[in-house]
């Protein structure tokens, strides 16, 4: 049944038009960090020192992308943190939504990201994950979706992720690295909506010239070498005392003692 499904999927990618294989899209991630901070927080704090933080906060993004490539940066930069007054205690709401490159003929991801101040580059093959077509079906932007489900762990935090792909747009990327479905990913849902991206617009047609392009800055790492830097990273704070928190869908939150 499954073999029957990527099938039919496949034959109707085949049969939509070309034009849909070029385009950029444009993204809105709302947060809602109230709610992410209480669910991220560690156990002890005092729920109420989130009462100053804002309910959401929302960041768009841009996804330029032809048959091949595919370039995802954010397009406006916002405020990342947000204090409060309760305990001695400051919250910051960091994102971690690197640009995103990725050639889909060879199989190549490439990401910059910073760690605590350090840039890295992290050049590496697409991230394979295990969807699970759940066959829930809405519309996004008037584009008929179908739902597909999948479970990782970020730092030690499990994470359900849901993402509703398009057939009609016969490119298996998405969003914030997503990818792998037969069609473009128009949105993305973490932990029943703690964080959600979803398309704001769609132009099919052919990105400007230089809107694709590969990231250049940082120490060259593979993701294995990355994961393993930051994971040091994290508990070499935590062991000083100097910061607790974890990572989440969409930004993570850490909190920070004065």
């Amino acid at each position: 049944m499954r073999n029957l499904f990527f099938l039919f999927f496949g034959l109707l990618s085949l049969a939509v038009s070309a034009q849909n294989n070029a385009g950029t899209i444009v993204y809105k991630q709302t947060v809602f960090m109230r709610r992410e901070a209480q669910a991220m927080a560690p156990a002890g704090v005092d729920q109420n020192m989130t009462r100053n933080i804002p309910e959401s906060m929302t960041t768009e993004f841009e996804l330029n992308f032809t048959a091949n490539e595919s370039f995802y940066k954010e397009l406006a930069s916002r405020t990342d943190e947000s204090a409060g007054e309760g305990g001695g205690m400051r919250f910051m709401m960091r994102r971690f939504n690197p640009p995103i490159y990725k050639d889909l003929a060879n199989n190549r991801q490439v990401e910059e990201n910073d760690l605590f101040g350090k840039q890295f580059l992290i050049d590496d093959v697409i991230p394979t994950r295990a969807w699970k077509i759940a066959g829930q079906q809405k519309k996004v932007l008037d584009y008929p979706c179908i739902s597909a489900t999948f479970t990782d762990s970020i730092m030690g935090r499990a994470r359900v992720v849901t993402a509703w792909f398009a057939p009609t747009l016969p490119v298996a990327i998405g969003p914030q690295g997503y990818g792998g479905l037969p069609g473009m990913i128009l949105e993305v849902e973490f932990d029943g909506g703690r964080s959600v991206v979803t398309a704001a617009e769609v132009k099919l047609q052919k990105p400007a010239e230089g809107a694709i392009k590969i990231p250049e800055k940082g120490k060259k790492v593979t993701r294995a070498e990355y994961q393993k830097i930051q994971a040091e990273k994290m508990k070499e704070m935590r062991e000083s005392g100097m910061m607790q928190g974890r990572q989440g869908g969409g930004p993570g939150m850490i909190i920070i003692r004065n």
